[in-house]
This record gives structure tokens, sequence and C-alpha cells, in this order.
């Protein structure tokens, strides 16, 4: 997903500045898992007719894995960053979204929070837009893991911050316990996930 400048619309902290979108969609494989991950249109029923959206809107994004001949498997967003360049190098400028093994940390001061799932090879976030690198473009790095569903635990999750409520975990309320990390460091346990693969768009 590119970002581009645009018009000042909203109000935000201080630093931030005015942006627009410009998203492209991506197909990716690994094996016989195929990633997909792109913008969409309000409801999620098709790709996003329009490229261009004002800060303070709602960027729906939706990311799914094709499993083939695989058991049932659990999609995450583990880590998504907005970089300047559409390439991650260690002297790009970033910008956290996801972090901390699927803790959606843009939810915390903002309307960012994902979706209720539809089906288990899928997650849906709405991203509420953000101001990052005035004047440049912008590209938003991800890193998909299919996973296990009955293996989540602190280092495999979708969390986001509920005002009023703190950290929920998408897939279990019960089990939200598992966002408590998002606080601080959710450290990787001795398991290998089914397949993980870093994208950028």
């Amino acid at each position: 997903m590119q970002v581009k400048e645009a018009e000042e619309c909203c109000v935000r902290p201080k630093d931030w500045y005015a942006t627009i979108y410009d998203p492209v969609f991506k197909t990716y494989s690994l094996g016989d898992l195929q990633f997909n991950i792109g913008l969409m249109n309000d409801d999620f029923s098709g790709p996003a007719e329009s490229t261009r959206f004002p800060l303070g809107s709602i960027i729906p994004i939706m990311a799914s894995v094709v499993q083939e001949t695989h058991q049932p498997l659990l999609l995450l967003l583990e880590e998504c960053v907005a970089a300047t360049t559409p390439e991650l190098y260690p002297e790009s400028t970033m910008y956290p979204i996801i972090t901390n093994k699927g803790c959606l940390l843009e939810s915390v001061s903002s309307r960012s929070k994902f979706e209720p799932r539809q089906k288990s090879s899928e997650i849906r976030l709405s991203l509420q837009t953000f101001t990052f690198a005035m004047g440049e473009e912008v590209f938003i790095h991800c890193k998909l893991l299919a996973w296990d569903p009955n293996g989540l635990d602190s280092t495999k999750k979708a969390c986001h911050f509920v005002e009023g409520h703190g950290w929920e975990l998408l897939d279990n309320l019960a089990q939200s316990n598992l966002c408590d990390c998002c606080e601080s460091k959710c450290k990787s346990r001795r398991q290998r996930s089914v397949a993980s693969e870093k994208h950028g768009m």
C-alpha cells in the first residue's frame, strides 16, 4: 500500500500530518499455501474502488491464505509497519502498526481494530489513516502467519485495544489474557509455524 501527501482534514497529534493512501493488491505463495493481501471496499465484499483515503477515514485491509491440502489454518498478522521504502532496510524510516507478535498498536490511539472473522483463513483489519513521512511515498509491510487454530499463545494471536476494556483477543475473548504482554514484551516459544512470510504493499 503506497501513501502520498494530501490536504489536511482532521486534527491528530502535534507531530502528525495529513496523508492519502494509494494501495495495490498483492498475492504471494509459499509451498502449497497462497497468501493474499489487499485493500477492500467498506464491507470487505471486493477490492477497494478508490485508492485515496482522507486522513481520519478507515482503510479496510484483508489478508487470506489458500490452504490447498493443509489442515484448517488460522491466518494472523504478526507484524505490520509503515516505511518509506518498498523493501525494508536498516536505514528505512518506519512507523509501527502491528508489533509484539500480533498486537495492533494503532488501536490504542485510533479507531483501528480487527474485524470479526468470517473464516479462519482470513483476517480483516480496519486501519484508521495516519500520517507518516509527509511528502514521500509510504509502503506498508506485513508479516503473515498461518497457524494451528488450537495453538494460540502470547506469540500467536491477534489483539486489539478496546476503550474501556483493554486488550482483547480477536478469536476468543475468554483468552484475552494472551494479550497482556502487549504492554511489555511477548516472548517467543520454541514452536514452528506452518508458514510465515513477509510481504509489502
